[in-house]
């Protein structure tokens, strides 16, 4: 790597050369025969640069006060070395100068390979370098060696790595971990590779223990890969608890000559990125994690030709989240399964669209628990895995277990909400990666369950009721509503409006109901009423059905069983009394037959 110090040192090359082709003309000008030229200006520029060489172009501009021109006799020649490593060597044979303003261009083609020879000597140099520019002019009969130049090359390039502030490793928006004190070193450096250390306290801040195995990592700098590979370094940190983790990776040394090449392409600026992701060894192999541990990018610019210095500054960057997409829910289908009298079956069908990477895909695992309830209650739990996932597309198959005891429960909440349940599937997936685990959201379903058991028992009416041969009273409309449903009972509140054909009262005693479903019986009972009803008058008959809502475990078995359809029978019966006579009469207007269907698992939304 070549620092600012670097790009100093490198332009006082092409200065030496300058003072070089002065020094020329003052031999010239040692005999006596001319004037001395002067140097009024100089400018170096990066020429051609090719796979193995880079070019340094130099410009002088040289003013003669002499009316004849200097003969092209003066031979200038130099070298130039960082830590005894040759980097260019320049020769110039036959200079001369006209009368007069002149330009002279110098060119020397610096090996790009003596970048990396260089780079292993100042890696183990503590990032220190010595320059040292060696020159000699001859003419004919004379020959000079100017005094070495030297100078200092100081660069910092692991202080870019280093921080003591924290540093977030996230995952879907959610943190994992978090680093800090990140530090690195280097190691010996050979001609072959340059070892590169880095070590960091670590942080669980996740809500699961994250374990790596190793870390695969990458070294890029200006699209020349510097390095790749995988090392051990074993990571287990509990939930809330701290570890440490450290990594050497290896840089290719050679390859700082490619990096040199486009570093000069490029302007003098360089991006230096170093990724690390996680992994884990599962059945003798190493399968990488959607884990970045370590995450850093620093930018080297240089001025080198122009006489700035070099700076190292990091690059922010947005914070990296793990590449890793959980699966999720595309369709799902669910239907009954086995009924008996205690429980029935939910199975569940789930289309799951899962990451289209083979290697990540053989390492993910799932552990899925769905519950089901309606209106609050918790009907329906059940759980699965599934220890490998099929890239791209797979299919989750989970089988619930519905208790049939919490029907008389949540069917009382139904009738207390209009007749109307509230049926959420809540699937609770852990998504294990390898490394960690993960909360996956499959999607919570939700749909909606309406009946409307009363509309046969609700409206107008005009239903005669004999007594003693003759019409008593004339039913003109009935009306009838739920009232609070327990997980024992649920009443039905009734109204019957009655006109009485008769010129003397007639009393009502009592109202005898039975109401059944698919065969069970939930009431047949009878509810006293003794309302008279004045003669030719009308009045309203009210009275208190109760249905056995224990009950409706019975009634769901069947139900299911007869794929979701019912029937709801109520036959109602009045006694009444006229004139002392007793009479047990039908009152088919508070009586009704009724169907009941259902499609609980996949009602529809609302």
């Amino acid at each position: 790597m070549v620092s600012r110090a670097v790009a100093l040192k490198a332009g006082g090359v092409v200065a030496a050369v300058l003072v070089l082709g002065v020094v020329a003309v003052g031999v010239l000008a040692a005999t006596g025969a001319f004037a001395a030229p002067t140097v009024e200006s100089t400018s170096y520029d990066w020429g051609a640069v090719t796979d193995g060489t880079t070019e340094i172009v130099t410009s002088v501009t040289v003013d003669n006060p002499n009316p004849v021109g200097v003969p092209g006799v003066v031979d200038v020649a130099y070298t130039a070395r960082l830590n005894d490593v040759t980097l260019a060597r320049g020769e110039r044979s036959g200079v001369g100068f006209g009368p007069g303003t002149n330009t002279v261009t110098l060119t020397a083609a610096m090996e790009n390979r003596k970048i990396a020879d260089w780079w292993v000597t100042h890696v183990n140099g503590d990032e220190q370098s010595k320059l040292t520019v060696d020159a000699t002019v001859n003419a004919p009969g004379f020959s000079r060696e100017i005094p070495a130049k030297s100078s200092t090359v100081e660069t910092d390039i692991l202080g870019g790595f280093t921080t003591e502030g924290a540093q977030q490793v996230a995952f879907q928006g959610d943190p994992l971990l978090t680093l800090r004190n990140q530090r690195a070193s280097w190691g010996e450096a050979t001609a072959e590779t340059t070892p590169l250390s880095f070590s960091a306290d670590v942080e669980n801040v996740h809500d699961y223990a994250v374990t790596l195995d190793g870390v695969a990592y990458v070294v890029e700098m200006n699209g020349v890969e510097l390095g790749r590979g995988q090392r051990e370094a074993g990571l287990n940190v509990a939930p809330g608890e701290a570890g440490s983790i450290d990594v050497t990776v290896a840089l290719d040394s050679p390859k700082m000559a490619d990096w040199w090449r486009e570093h000069v392409t490029d302007d003098e600026v360089s991006d230096l990125s170093v990724r690390m992701y996680g992994y884990v060894v599962r059945d003798g192999e190493r399968q990488r994690v959607p884990m970045r541990v370590f995450d850093r990018t620093l930018r080297l610019e240089t001025d080198m030709l122009g006489g700035g210095g070099t700076s190292v500054e990091p690059v922010e960057t947005p914070q990296q989240e793990g590449d890793f997409e959980p699966p999720s829910v595309t369709d799902t289908d669910q239907r009954w399964g086995a009924v008996t009298d205690a429980t029935t079956e939910i199975e569940t069908d789930a289309s799951l669209d899962t990451p289209d990477d083979p290697g990540l895909a053989a390492l993910l695992s799932l552990d899925v628990t769905q519950t089901t309830t309606i209106n609050g209650v918790q009907i329906a739990e059940g759980s699965t895995a599934l220890d490998t996932v099929e890239p791209g597309s797979d299919t989750l198959s989970l089988t619930s277990l519905k208790d049939n005891g919490e029907v008389p429960e949540w069917w009382a909440r139904h009738l207390n909400d209009g007749e109307r349940s509230q049926v959420v599937t809540t699937p609770t997936a852990t998504a294990d990666v390898g490394a960690t685990k993960f909360d996956a959201d499959l999607g919570t379903r939700e749909s909606t369950v309406r009946t409307d058991l009363l509309a046969g028992m609700n409206g107008d009416r005009d239903e005669a009721v004999q007594v003693q041969g003759r019409t008593a009273l004339v039913v003109t409309g009935v009306s009838s509503e739920w009232n609070r449903a327990t997980a024992d009972t649920a009443p039905i509140q009734t109204r019957t409006s009655v006109r009485n054909e008769l010129a003397t009262p007639v009393t009502v005693a009592a109202i005898d109901y039975t109401v059944t479903t698919n065969g069970v019986t939930l009431a047949d009972r009878s509810a006293r009423v003794g309302q008279v009803v004045d003669p030719e008058s009308s009045d309203t008959v009210t009275a208190r059905l109760v249905l056995d809502n224990s009950k409706m475990d019975r009634w769901w078995v069947r139900h299911v069983r007869n794929g979701e359809q019912s029937t709801f029978d109520v036959d109602v019966t009045a006694t009444v009394s006229v004139l002392g006579q007793r009479e047990r009469v039908a009152l088919d207007s508070l009586g009704q037959e009724a169907t009941i269907e259902t499609d609980v698992l996949n009602a529809s939304e609302g």
